[in-house]
């Protein structure tokens, strides 16, 4: 009788899902203070970052139910193409030189996979889901198209587990590495980095990326490391006076959270095919 109630599952998969959202939360609740404190705008749309919030928790919980599937599929690719081509060391200084090469090789694999969401128009129809934003802040770091994280991890993730075999937890040190450094490259906060500007992505660097000007279009893809816009010819460096407007060039933004889980389906404006073709190509 106890192994048909669906209750205790439920419980554990609500369990997971708030421990997941709770460090989301707290990391929203440090950049809005450093925002607050250094901002770049001082009146941003309230109603943008309460649905920033709303669609978060959605997303979170969809990232939690679907974690069985991106789990099977990922090993399934290993497994397909055999996997585990470069042992890395588990032990020792070993250790180092297995997070460095971990964080190199995804922070590679998601610029690649940033320029594929601008380059082809099926992926930018989603990806255009974060560029709506129209108030650049910590909570656009989550503002991201719920199906882009299951592409992700059913293709582009499994990716390292075929060229590495590695330790678990040396993943996960990566993952601690690539997470804060995400929330911090979307913060509304005037920051002046001076000649590490190009060391590391952020809230400026980043900004440029979201800008509405035709100008930054397609710069800054990098997600941690600016190494890889400059190797591939797509970096521009900000001024100190750069601090653009960003959002879509044709102001379109979801009213709600519903929309947004339907954005790259829905019913589009008269104007808006031209923007979003041109924005994708540029």
């Amino acid at each position: 009788m106890f192994e048909s109630n669906p209750l205790p599952v439920l419980w554990h998969f609500v369990h997971e899902w708030w421990f997941a959202y709770e460090i989301v939360l707290a990391l929203f609740i440090v950049g809005a203070l450093l925002e607050r404190r250094w901002p770049v705008e001082r009146l941003q749309s309230r109603t943008a970052t309460r649905l920033n919030l709303a669609y978060s928790a959605v997303s979170t919980a969809i990232g939690r139910a679907t974690q069985p599937l991106t789990a099977a599929a990922s090993v399934w690719v290993v497994n397909l193409l055999g996997g585990g081509l470069i042992a890395l060391p588990a032990h020792g200084w070993g250790v180092l030189v297995s997070i460095l090469a971990v964080v190199l090789t995804i922070d590679l694999l998601e610029y690649w996979f940033h320029r594929l969401q601008h380059a082809w128009p099926l992926l930018w129809r989603m990806h255009s889901f974060h560029h709506s934003a129209e108030s650049f802040n910590v909570t656009v770091t989550t503002r991201h198209y719920w199906f882009e994280a299951l592409l992700k991890g059913c293709m582009m993730y499994p990716l390292v587990g075929v060229l590495f075999k590695v330790e678990p937890s040396i993943v996960g040190v990566a993952t601690l590495i690539f997470l804060p450094g995400n929330f911090f490259a979307h913060l509304n906060l005037r920051i002046d980095l001076g000649r590490f500007i190009t060391w590391v992505n952020n809230p400026q660097y980043h900004r440029l990326h979201h800008s509405r000007r035709t100008e930054h279009f397609d710069k800054n893809f990098t997600q941690l490391l600016p190494l890889w816009d400059r190797l591939f010819g797509t970096m521009w460096v900000p001024a100190p006076h750069e601090w653009p407007q960003t959002g879509l060039d044709d102001d379109a933004e979801p009213a709600s959270v519903l929309v947004a889980l339907y954005w790259p389906l829905r019913k589009r404006t008269a104007g808006e095919p031209a923007a979003v073709t041109q924005r994708a190509a540029e």
